[in-house]
């Protein structure tokens, strides 16, 4: 793939790839959805579901093919040859993903899968993380706690991004930014394979959000889709804390910072996971219980439609993101850390205080109640002391 470098330039060429997975997604959905309803392969709702009608789930078959596509254009990019690490922990978590969407397989299978996944990715050294920069007082960091911290890391990232995909559009739209964000550090650092893998995968869920937010034509990602983008989101985050710290602080990012603002790319699956962790200890339940205590949920639960519930969602990520590396630029590790603990609580109070049982129209009705009392409490009071 040297002579396209020689001909084209790398924003041209990353305009090709993102539009060569927009249109490649973006025909391979419908061909999907109709396979589905052929062979009748539906998820059935159930008391969990927020969706009532029968839907195909197999929009993660699309998301696989624009990924092996992209790789092979991308070959000329990988100086480090990850592509081939991917390509297989991709094909394991698309195999299990698939076997997963059609017959529903038990969580210990699916770990299984995703740390073998994870085995294969780091053995290619470019993602190992050598240091945290002076963060909590670390510097220098063993290889040992490097691949320690690979696997719990990508592994959480996969099931806390798995777990928000429970409303049209909300898991695409997040994902959308995420890899948008990550994509324009790599841009700035010249890291050019990431940057490219990052806009393919950008078109490929863009295409996808058209027929998630469809009442026509609606496909899920299905397990298989939210593996593969959760783990590539895991593989953006470690590559992202492995860079070093002149390359933090050529795009002007404080190195002892870098935690933090992962924890803001990523603030909504982050937040969610420890939400219902937090809410199913404290009901004595076991942590990754299947329940409807989910952020969406609540919103669901409120008379919100799934549009709305995941715009919202989607843009108070922004706004996160946005204020975090503003923040940045003006404060070191121990301050930005305390700015983002209150953020995190401030957001965990709103939502803990949010009382889900109340529909919308119950909302109205107290409100109308409130002010019926306070109007007449007035009036007494207004008449007492005349």
């Amino acid at each position: 793939m040297e002579y396209i470098q020689q001909y084209i330039t790398l924003n041209t060429f990353a305009f090709l790839l993102f539009g060569m997975s927009f249109i490649l997604s973006y025909l391979m959905i419908p061909k999907l959805i109709g396979i589905s309803k052929y062979k009748n392969l539906m998820v059935v709702p159930n008391k969990r579901s927020s969706h009532k009608n029968l839907t195909p789930n197999l929009g993660g078959i699309a998301f696989f093919a624009c990924i092996v596509f992209g790789l092979f254009f991308l070959q000329s990019y990988d100086s480090m040859i990850i592509s081939f690490n991917l390509m297989v922990a991709l094909t394991i978590l698309f195999m299990v993903g698939i076997k997963d969407d059609l017959m529903v397989l038990g969580p210990k299978a699916k770990i299984l899968a995703q740390l073998t996944a994870i085995t294969f990715l780091i053995l290619n050294s470019d993602i190992h993380i050598e240091s945290w920069h002076g963060f909590l007082g670390v510097t220098h960091i063993p290889l040992w706690v490097s691949i320690f911290f690979s696997y719990f890391g990508i592994l959480g990232v996969i099931n806390a991004y798995n777990l928000i995909d429970g409303v049209d559009g909300l898991a695409a739209s997040l994902g959308i930014v995420i890899f948008a964000v990550f994509g324009l550090v790599f841009y700035n650092l010249d890291l050019h394979f990431y940057f490219l893998l990052a806009f393919i995968c950008v078109g490929f869920l863009m295409a996808f959000l058209r027929f998630n937010l469809s009442t026509k034509s609606k496909i899920f990602m299905g397990d298989t889709g939210s593996m593969i983008i959760g783990f590539l989101i895991g593989v953006f985050t470690l590559r992202f804390l492995a860079l070093s710290a002149d390359q933090f602080n050529a795009i002007n990012i404080k190195p002892d910072n870098a935690f933090l603002l992962i924890i803001a790319i990523l603030f909504i699956p982050l937040l969610d996971v420890l939400r219902v962790v937090i809410i199913r200890l404290l009901q004595n339940k076991r942590p990754f219980t299947a329940d409807q205590n989910h952020v969406h949920h609540l919103f669901i639960k409120l008379g919100w439609s799934h549009i709305k519930t995941s715009v919202f969602l989607t843009a108070y990520s922004c706004v996160i993101i946005a204020f975090t590396f503003v923040l940045n630029n003006y404060f070191s590790a121990n301050n930005l850390l305390v700015s983002m603990v209150v953020i995190g609580l401030f957001t965990m109070l709103l939502l803990f205080h949010w009382n889900p049982s109340l529909s919308a129209i119950k909302q109205k009705l107290l409100i109308k109640k409130y002010l019926t009392r306070a109007l007449y409490f007035r009036k007494v009071s207004a008449k007492e002391s005349a």
